[in-house]
């Protein structure tokens, strides 16, 4: 079964190319670590404590990725909000978006190609090796959204975490996304499983785009 931060990447990727689209590039990598947090939370391994997080059990994880994140949180001598947890996953656990997909090549459900630049830098790409699993996450999402299913726990974060990586498009035609954007704005006020996890979500996708700001404005000021 592939987890939240699994799935978000698949959506964000382009099947032939294997990169990233354009329009998820700034706020994927925040809404990866906000993922990250997600995974742990349905593991039962961290809960959300007003507006805090806090471990709750140590217990290793089937993912090295989530163990490392884990462990960031484990060392640290206060406990933290979402917003804090998401800016330090995503500037300290290591080359989270490729271990990510090293871990979908892994499951031959990416694959991966190399090329040289310059003769010295590599880079890599993971174009779609087998489409199943992502035509699957994309059916229950548009079953959600276009026909009204109800939504899982995971489901409805997971829709949420597509909105704020601006990923909406990627999943929805032209004709259908003023309706689905509609309806995932109200999705969490209207569905009883999704306001289980929205305000967990909201603080979430919230930090992604304090995140975001922050890093546009750094890299404004340093240019």
């Amino acid at each position: 079964m592939l987890t939240i931060s699994e799935q978000l990447l698949l959506l964000a990727l382009h099947d032939e190319k294997g990169s990233v689209v354009f329009s998820a590039s700034t706020a994927l990598p925040y809404g990866l670590a906000g993922a990250v947090l997600l995974d742990l939370y349905f593991l039962g391994i961290i809960a959300f404590e007003g507006k805090h997080v806090r471990v709750v059990d140590a217990r290793a994880t089937d993912s090295d990725v989530l163990d490392e994140a884990l462990e960031l949180m484990r060392q640290s001598t206060k406990i933290r909000e979402p917003k804090y947890w998401v800016s330090r996953i995503q500037s300290k656990v290591k080359r989270l978006q490729q271990r990510l997909a090293e871990d979908l090549v892994e499951k031959q459900i990416l694959s991966k190609e190399e090329r040289k630049l310059l003769w010295v830098f590599t880079r890599r790409r993971y174009p779609t090796d087998n489409a199943e699993p992502e035509y699957d996450i994309r059916n229950a999402i548009r079953n959600v959204i276009l026909y009204g299913q109800h939504p899982s726990e995971k489901e409805a974060a997971l829709i949420s975490l597509m909105s704020a990586c601006e990923l909406v498009n990627e999943v929805f035609s032209k004709e259908e996304r003023k309706s689905a954007k509609q309806r995932i704005k109200t999705l969490s006020q209207e569905d009883e499983v999704s306001k289980a996890v929205s305000a967990v979500v909201a603080e979430i996708t919230a930090a992604i785009m304090v995140a975001m700001i922050a890093a546009t404005t750094a890299s404004t000021t340093s240019s």
